[in-house]
């Protein structure tokens, strides 16, 4: 019994070996040697048929932005027109050899600004140029009526939609401000005059009356109403042929042979608020730059300090913000000064301005540098409050009281119209009027400009 029972055993696990075996076999047939040396099963590959889905066209637009601010441009630019009077605009353009080296100086942040602005509100790339052609990107230009800025806006237009105008600051010169109210007007005027980019461009030119006045005489006397075919001021004829001109040239500049010098599109600035009034030069010390760069980038600030009582922004590099607003969040209260600006009126004595703004009669005496106790009718006077008002007068006292200009400049070598200008705080239309010289033309090396009547 004991030899048949070993042999059933026998029996029975020979069976189990083989059968194990098998199943062995069965699972290595299914692996590949690598999944069998990691005992991790293997799934055959599973082909999927997707269908090629496009990228929507606002991601695709920015993916393909161009990062030079010129060709950015240039790929937005989309008007054609075939006139004689475009290629004269285009001609004078290349006539000046070094346009674009000093609209390049000039276009951050102004023009980077402006293009990002059309380009979030979907309007024609075209009207970048606008600002070229009325101020040749010079922030503090002033025309001989008045009109300030990139934009150009006039005293009247500033008044009629409220801009604000003071003596501490100038909408108009305030580079996103003005960007924004010029692009809603030429909306405005383009719905005006029937959706036509044309007129609305000439009408902000000469202004929507004259325009609408033009297209009346054509309409009376069965002419065409566009833009070619009106009578117009001169200026405003050659207005849209230069817009065009320009754009031709920046579409094609290897076809003039023309080299646009790199410019980096991102504008590169964030407005940052102030927390009161603060002088120029303090916001240049906290945020560790110069007080010439945050003059350039706030040209709408007039005077050395922002205006008081008022929620004012400043436009300052993004590398520097971070340590402006750190320094400001610990400047103390007594480096704090809010200043007053004040216009002596017919029968005003120190005493009562005194009163008036709870200060001191010597204080005022001190600050504007009075003897005795005389004053005028007409006088402006600086009145500090608070804080410690004897150093910021040092600050002041570099813009305060105002200094007159030298009455001439001889020209160095590197200079220009736009750098003298700014220099002295005075237009380039002023500087070519009171010398009589042709805006587009170059100065030379010791020659004598005048810078004041």
């Amino acid at each position: 019994m004991t030899s048949t029972f070993w042999q059933q055993t026998v029996s029975v696990l020979r069976a189990v070996v083989a059968a194990v075996f098998t199943m062995a076999l069965v699972g290595c047939a299914a692996l590949t040697p690598d999944s069998a040396t990691h005992d991790e099963p293997v799934l055959d590959y599973v082909r999927v048929d997707a269908e090629r889905r496009e990228v929507p066209p606002d991601i695709a637009a920015v993916a393909e932005r161009p990062t030079d601010l010129w060709r950015r441009i240039a790929r937005g630019l989309s008007w054609e027109h075939d006139s004689p009077l475009i290629a004269t605009e285009r001609d004078r353009f290349l006539a000046q050899p070094r346009l674009f080296d000093v609209l390049s100086e000039r276009a951050q942040p102004g023009l980077g600004w402006i293009v990002a602005e059309i380009e979030a509100r979907g309007l024609p790339m075209e009207l970048a140029l606008v600002p070229i052609i009325e101020s040749m990107l010079d922030p503090w230009a002033y025309s001989s009526q008045r009109a300030a800025g990139l934009w150009q806006i006039s005293p009247a237009t500033a008044e009629h939609y409220g801009l604000e105008r003071n003596w501490w600051y100038d909408a108009r010169l305030d580079i996103p401000t003005a960007t924004d109210f010029a692009l809603s007007y030429l909306v405005e005027l383009y719905e005006k005059f029937d959706q036509d980019w044309q007129l609305a461009l000439a009408a902000y030119n000469s202004g929507p009356g004259r325009v609408a006045r033009a297209r009346e005489r054509a309409l009376r006397r069965g002419l065409s109403t566009d833009y070619w075919s009106l009578e117009l001021p001169r200026e405003t004829r050659r207005y849209l042929p230069r817009l065009l001109a320009l754009s031709d040239l920046l579409r094609q500049p290897e076809a003039y042979a023309l080299r646009l010098p790199n410019i980096a599109a991102d504008h590169g600035v964030i407005a940052v608020d102030t927390g009161g009034q603060i002088e120029l030069t303090r916001v240049a010390q906290l945020a560790g730059i110069e007080a010439g760069d945050v003059q350039r980038l706030n040209p709408a600030h007039l005077r050395w300090a922002t205006a008081p009582q008022q929620g004012q922004q400043l436009w300052l590099p993004e590398h520097a913000v971070t340590a402006f607003e750190q320094g400001l969040a610990t400047l103390p209260d007594e480096k704090r000064v809010e200043w007053a600006h004040y216009r002596v009126a017919p029968g005003d004595s120190l005493i009562a301005i005194a009163k008036r703004f709870d200060t001191q009669v010597q204080l005022i005496q001190s600050v504007n540098g009075i003897k005795g106790s005389f004053i005028r009718a007409g006088d402006e006077l600086m009145i500090p409050g608070g804080g410690d008002w004897r150093d910021s007068l040092q600050v002041a006292s570099r813009d305060w009281p105002p200094k007159r200009s030298p009455r001439r400049h001889r020209v160095r070598s590197g200079e220009s119209l736009w750098t003298i200008a700014r220099r002295y705080n005075v237009g380039v239309d002023t500087l070519t009027r009171l010398n009589k010289i042709d805006p587009d033309s170059y100065i030379q090396p010791g020659q004598t400009l005048r810078i004041s009547p």
